[in-house]
Formats: C-alpha cells, sequence, structure tokens
C-alpha cells in the first residue's frame, strides 16, 4: 500500500512540474512579440472576423490604428514612409518591399503570412513563428505595432483579416 501511494505522489508531481501557469500574465502585458491579442467584441472587430479586403483593412485598421503624426502617414518621416493614412496607397508601400528595421525581411510576401514582417511587427506572430525562423524582434527603440494604443495589441479579428488578405495574394 505504502508502495502504491508513493508511485502516485511521483507521478503527481512530475506531472505537476511539467506545468507552468501564471495567472498574473495579461496579453497586453507581452512584450516577448507572441500573439498577444484579444477577441474583440466591438462592431468594427466583429466585422473583422469575415474581412479580408485591402480597401476594409485600409480604413478600418490602418487609417484607425496606424496613421497619426510622426507615424504612418506617408510623411517624409521614418515610420513615415509607409502611407497607411490614404486609400489605396498602403498597398504599394508594403507589399514586397524591405523593412527598414529588418532589411532581410519583406513588409508584406503575398500568399506568405508567415513571412510578412508586418505580422510580426503587429504581433500576430511571434519572432520564432516566422519563416525562415527565427526572425529578430524589433530593437526596444521601436518595438511593436501599434504604438498609438500605450501597448495595447489590436483585436484578433483585426490581425486575422490582415492575415487572410496576404494569404489570399495580397492583392491591391
Amino acid at each position: 500500500m505504502l508502495r502504491r501511494g508513493l508511485f502516485s505522489a511521483v507521478l503527481v508531481t512530475l506531472a505537476l512540474s511539467g506545468c507552468r501557469t501564471s495567472l498574473d500574465d495579461e496579453p497586453d502585458a507581452d512584450t516577448s512579440g507572441a500573439r498577444a491579442c484579444k477577441v474583440g467584441t466591438t462592431a468594427e472587430c466583429m466585422m473583422g472576423a469575415t474581412q479580408s479586403s485591402l480597401a476594409w483593412i485600409e480604413a478600418n485598421v490602418f487609417s484607425k490604428s496606424c496613421a497619426f503624426s510622426g507615424c504612418h502617414n506617408g510623411a517624409a518621416t521614418s515610420a513615415g514612409r509607409i502611407n497607411m493614412k490614404d486609400a489605396g496607397m498602403s498597398h504599394g508601400d508594403l507589399v514586397g518591399i524591405d523593412s527598414a528595421i529588418d532589411t532581410t525581411r519583406k513588409l508584406v510576401v503575398a500568399g506568405q503570412p508567415k513571412q510578412s514582417y508586418l505580422l510580426m511587427m503587429m504581433r500576430h506572430f511571434p519572432p520564432a513563428e516566422m519563416e525562415p525562423t527565427p526572425a529578430a524582434a524589433p530593437p526596444n527603440d521601436i518595438g511593436f505595432m501599434p504604438q498609438n494604443a500605450g501597448g495595447a495589441v489590436m483585436c484578433c479579428q483585426k490581425l486575422d483579416a490582415i492575415e487572410r488578405w496576404i494569404m489570399a495574394g495580397a492583392m491591391p
């Protein structure tokens, strides 16, 4: 009987030692680059669950979360070289274009979401899941995007819409 109890105790200890659960981690606080989004309940996020067109992404993601003064507004700033402010302009600044942060990677590779640096920068894929792996996380002075939200990641549905657009060929 003692032997059976000892065996059970050892099994439980081994099983629990392989698990590590943290109840303190909030997805928005993730700085590792892992996908940290939450499923959103706003009408815009809910619409994103079925979207994959660049027109919808420009109107509901880029123009609202990326195109601000000093950011991706098309101005002559380092971030501004990517125009996410004006409808129809982001395609030419994203698809097939080298990242200024990691010039070995393209911002968007049509049909290849895990090769598209944009999705890593927006924390849709962690750097370790990028192809070819691993990608380097952006430098701390640049950080992950969007930055206008105080570090909060946009809803999963919007990120999924961008992934679907890329997977479908990243058409204008």
